[in-house]
């Protein structure tokens, strides 16, 4: 049974962190106003710390942050997210970030940044995950797409998924490809699948999927594959 620390005792934690400027006012539901607010939310492995510059608190178990600043850690797994604005739901446990969101995170043992406009995690079912277009660059590689899963179950094998996605290698700019799904996998691979296409030194190879190293910058092998001159 996952513990979350969201209770009287935590509700005496912002206070603590708060500067002496706060505010309470009351209109048609309780609304606590808290200036330099500091939060931490504990699950079972998992642990997120969150700063803002303010934090309104509504009576529904609703907590709305500006400028926020985010941690999350877990047994294994380490990343950061920073936003404009961001959402805490205490009975749907989730957590909504909006605008300038930043996502910094480690996969394959090297760092990885993604900046998108909307972001969601899931503290359920431990996905963070996002519906509109994003970009991730990654080492000299940059992946645009309409949206990502990102799972981090300790459970779980590494997940990272983008929806309609488009690889660029920023070095060698004949290196690019495009799928339905472009999945991050271990080993420095990636996977496409569904109207995966890529190029390659001159060569189009169109298939079902194709894996590919980007940092060896080739082609592992590929399913299905039809293959033509550029």
């Amino acid at each position: 049974m996952k513990t979350l620390i969201l209770s009287f005792v935590f509700f005496l934690n912002f206070i603590l962190y708060a500067s002496d400027n706060n505010k309470i006012e009351f209109i048609e539901e309780l609304k606590i106003e808290l200036d330099s607010p500091s939060f931490s939310i504990s699950q079972k492995n998992l642990k997120i710390y969150m700063t803002g510059d303010k934090m309104n608190m509504y009576e529904q178990g609703v907590f709305e942050l500006s400028n926020v600043s985010t941690k999350l850690e877990s047994k294994s797994k380490k990343s950061r997210i920073s936003s404009n604005f961001a959402l805490y739901n205490q009975n749907e446990e989730i957590i909504d970030f909006k605008k300038s969101v930043d996502f910094n995170f480690i996969t394959n043992k090297n760092s990885a940044y993604l900046r998108t406009e909307s972001l969601k995690i899931n503290l359920v079912n431990k996905i963070i995950e996002s519906d509109t277009e994003s970009d991730l660059y990654l080492d000299q590689s940059h992946i645009a797409s309409q949206g990502f899963q990102y799972s981090f179950n300790e459970d779980l094998e590494p997940y990272l998924e983008f929806i309609k996605g488009e690889f660029k290698d920023k070095k060698d700019t004949e290196n690019n490809g495009t799928a339905d799904s472009l999945k991050l996998l271990d080993n420095n691979r990636i996977l496409l699948e569904g109207n995966a296409l890529f190029n390659q030194k001159g060569l189009r190879i169109e298939a079902d999927s194709i894996y590919y190293d980007y940092l060896e910058r080739k082609i592992i092998k590929s399913i299905n594959a039809k293959v033509s001159a550029t």
